[in-house]
């Protein structure tokens, strides 16, 4: 594509061109599903301009899209594919149990095995149960709490990402404009259809601002059934806790009988027992998600034996908390899950960290030559990326960013052949190396000198 040299010699390329002309067959496909799909698509979250390509294969750290582009995959499914895409140790234990069946109506071995696994790893696990979705399992564990201790209300940091039902659809990628005083957000909803009164049960607390947080939860320490944290608030960024913040959650919960609930449907990356293990803090519930089905949809919540035990049918007078789901442990999901895990040693944990914080620095280090103003966030194999010179706590921090360069930065990458999550947020897999890192650093200071 002709263009302009600009100031640093660099031929400019408007990328959003370029992206087009590398995937007419995807943007045919997408019109097509508009037909069908709202928007053309079942994930909003996964949806970028001008339009999402289309994935026609994927292998190791390789997605191929629908025009034969091939990418390197620095996002790995939201997380997911903390192995990699398809790796053969669990598509060879998938395809075993597919010729045995894929769901069952009463229960499987599989998820004994799966169960076991993350009760000897989590230090808050006693007792858990297995979901479809993260969603649900945040549902659950909210359920549990509000069972328990007799009280609905929550609080839930600002930018928290807990999923889609109802209660946590509460102050999630908001104007800040309008959300009140940073150290006193207001509580907004984040999709139209909530019903009345769900906005009014969530206090919204300030994430990594101890201090603020404090003051607010124990204003309202009388109303409150739990407290949902992420250790690491993820979709908006990948901003790792304080440690302090989390300790005064730890501290205030059970000065006061409220439960402390970590969501660690990302967060579980960063350790062979999460986020709770690497910090040392262990919250009264945790619910997972992503990479402990190996690829397949899954959720688990979990926690103290006093709390689960409000979902026994054995107990005299049956389960107080209901809970059911068709494919609730399906042998498939379980199988996928326990082999994953099973991979997943404490080594291999050393390894994607240092390899992701080799990436961290070299975007550091890329910015820094060309005099960009970035902080690159993360924990463990976790990273974001955000254009400011501001230090970045929490949600309003990584909103203040330079949006629009963010942008041409996804699309650039995707154009070079990397991928990440459109808000430049990503995680490695153990299918990556230092010639991925190199290769991703290198792309990545190509496409920003662009930009300049």
């Amino acid at each position: 594509m002709a263009g302009n040299q600009n100031q640093t010699g660099e031929q400019s390329v408007n990328e959003t061109e370029r992206y087009l002309e590398l995937t007419p067959k995807s943007r045919a496909i997408w019109e097509e599903a508009k037909n069908y799909l709202p928007g053309g698509d079942s994930r909003n979250s996964i949806f970028w301009e001008p339009y999402p390509f289309f994935v026609e294969s994927s292998s190791g750290c390789h997605v191929i899209d629908a025009d034969g582009v091939d990418r390197v995959d620095f996002i790995n499914t939201m997380t997911t594919m903390i192995l990699g895409h398809a790796p053969k140790v669990v598509m060879q234990a998938v395809e075993e149990q597919l010729a045995k069946g894929v769901a069952y109506n009463a229960p499987n071995e599989h998820q004994v095995r799966l169960a076991k696994i993350l009760c000897q790893r989590i230090p808050s696990f006693d007792l858990l149960r297995f979901t479809n979705s993260g969603t649900e399992a945040t549902l659950n564990t909210l359920r549990a709490a509000r069972a328990f201790t007799g009280k609905s209300r929550f609080a839930k940091a600002e930018g928290g990402y807990h999923g889609t039902h109802d209660s946590v659809t509460v102050s999630l990628r908001v104007n800040p404009d309008q959300a009140g005083d940073a150290d006193r957000p207001n509580a907004l909803p984040s999709s139209a259809g909530l019903p009345d009164g769900v906005v009014e049960q969530v206090l919204i607390i300030p994430f990594n601002d101890t201090q603020a947080s404090l003051k607010l939860l124990e204003e309202n320490k009388d109303e409150l059934a739990a407290v949902i944290v992420e250790p690491v608030l993820g979709s908006v960024g990948m901003v790792p806790a304080t440690p302090d913040f989390l300790a005064m959650l730890r501290e205030f919960t059970q000065a006061n009988g409220i439960i402390l609930i970590f969501d660690e449907v990302i967060s579980f990356r960063v350790a062979p027992g999460g986020s709770q293990q690497y910090y040392g803090i262990t919250p009264d519930m945790t619910a997972l998600g992503k990479i402990i089905g190996g690829g397949f949809a899954v959720g688990a919540f979990g926690g103290r034996r006093d709390i689960m035990e409000q979902y026994d049918p054995t107990t005299p007078d049956g389960p107080s908390v209901s809970h059911a789901g068709t494919f609730n442990a399906n042998p498939v999901t379980m199988v996928a899950g326990a082999t994953t895990l099973e991979q997943l040693t404490p080594d291999v944990y050393r390894r994607l960290a240092e390899l992701t914080e080799e990436l961290r620095k070299g975007l550091r280090d890329a910015c820094a030559e060309l005099e960009v103003p970035v902080q690159v966030t993360g924990l463990g194999s976790l990273f974001g990326i955000h254009f400011t010179d501001g230090e970045i706590r929490g949600y309003r921090d990584v909103a203040a960013g330079n949006n629009a360069l963010r942008h041409q930065m996804f699309l650039g990458l995707m154009n070079e052949g990397f991928l990440t999550a459109s808000n430049l947020v990503g995680s490695l897999s153990t299918e990556m190396a230092e010639p991925e890192i190199d290769a991703f650093v290198d792309a990545f200071k190509k496409v920003l000198a662009r930009q300049l």
